[in-house]
């Protein structure tokens, strides 16, 4: 199983609940295992994108190709109300991570060639895996954190999201 991270975003409606349905809808997967997530994040928005985000880092083990993963992940967003055409959005899910694999396909890239540039995507993932390396800059998760020059507004929030259809029982 290839060790992924996806990053969860939301900053329309009931934040917290599409954050809940999509962590249940992850523990779902086909062939894959939710690991683990990071708590909550509520971010302030890197553009014109609407009001503020809730973030979190999901960890997902799987057997499941890359791009079969991403189109799933662009599907979960469609089934909970994503909207392309404008900023704000119910749901948005992106492959962070695929292990140590370094893919620049039409479409699909990954590591996040951001990733390393935003505070929203690197809180709550150094709270999950601080000690992942990116595969490309060869730094941990915590040591980008660290050295992160970026002034948006990231704080944690004490109430937890739990996976809407699991019940929360996959939370390490």
């Amino acid at each position: 199983m290839v060790e992924t991270y996806i990053g969860i975003g939301s900053n329309l409606g009931d934040r917290l609940d599409f954050c809940a349905r999509a962590l249940g809808l992850l523990g779902m997967l086909p062939q894959s295992r939710l690991v683990g997530y990071s708590s909550a994040y509520e971010t302030e928005p890197v553009g014109d994108v609407g009001g503020p985000f809730l973030n979190l880092a999901v960890r997902v083990d799987s057997d499941l190709p890359a791009w079969r993963l991403l189109l799933i992940l662009k599907e979960t967003e469609r089934g909970l109300g994503r909207d392309r055409s404008s900023g704000p959005r119910t749901m948005d899910l992106d492959l962070l991570f695929y292990g140590d694999q370094v893919i620049h396909d039409d479409g699909l890239v990954v590591p996040h060639p951001r990733l390393h540039d935003r505070r929203f995507v690197l809180a709550p993932l150094a709270e999950l895996a601080p000690a992942f390396r990116h595969p490309v800059l060869g730094e941990t998760v915590a040591s980008l954190l660290a050295a992160l020059n970026d002034p948006h507004t990231v704080r944690r929030l004490e109430k937890p999201v739990v996976p809407w259809t699991t019940g929360g029982a996959c939370r390490p």
